[in-house]
């Protein structure tokens, strides 16, 4: 299915959901260390998802038009808007377990925003991988370093942080 979908689909779909996951397990590894507060964690991913969807889906449209300077097809809009859908919905699915109880400790713990974020790259890595007839791995292995590396670097920053604070 992933191959049927147009280059501009895929692309936006592989961007959002990438970037969705490493931004909002960012987000949630530093925030979640200094705040008890569930409305505070839900109205910081709501504001992430909208506006850094909106500011990189804008950004693939125009980078999309610098790059090919007499296309003129619908392709650069395709990704925008096909972007700033999948990162609304990928950052938003972060908050999937303050539907059931408002109890931070598996954000805080960060099991819920690594488990839920690698699978979420493991479906695309393997989608990918699978369409270009590669191994997994290829996309897999930085995916995951990628995603231990932020929240490793936001955590210590956000705890540093939260020493000096009050």
């Amino acid at each position: 299915m992933f191959n049927k979908l147009s280059s501009s689909i895929r692309k936006g779909i592989s961007f959002g959901l990438n970037s969705g996951v490493i931004t909002t397990t960012g987000v949630l590894a530093g925030l979640s260390q200094a705040t008890n507060n569930p409305m505070i964690i839900i109205i910081t991913i709501l504001s992430l998802a909208i506006s850094d969807g909106i500011g990189e889906g804008y950004g693939i449209y125009i980078s999309q038009k610098a790059g090919y300077i007499k296309d003129k097809s619908s392709g650069p809009l395709i990704s925008f808007i096909s972007l700033l859908i999948m990162k609304i919905i990928i950052c938003m699915s972060f908050l999937l377990p303050l539907l059931f109880s408002n109890d931070l400790k598996y954000f805080k713990n960060l099991v819920w925003p690594l488990a839920w974020g690698i699978f979420l790259l493991f479906i695309l890595d393997y989608k990918l991988a699978e369409s270009r007839n590669e191994k997994i791995q290829t996309y897999l292995i930085p995916h995951t370093l990628l995603i231990l590396f932020v929240v490793i670097a936001t955590k210590i920053s956000s705890n540093i942080l939260s020493k000096y604070s009050d």
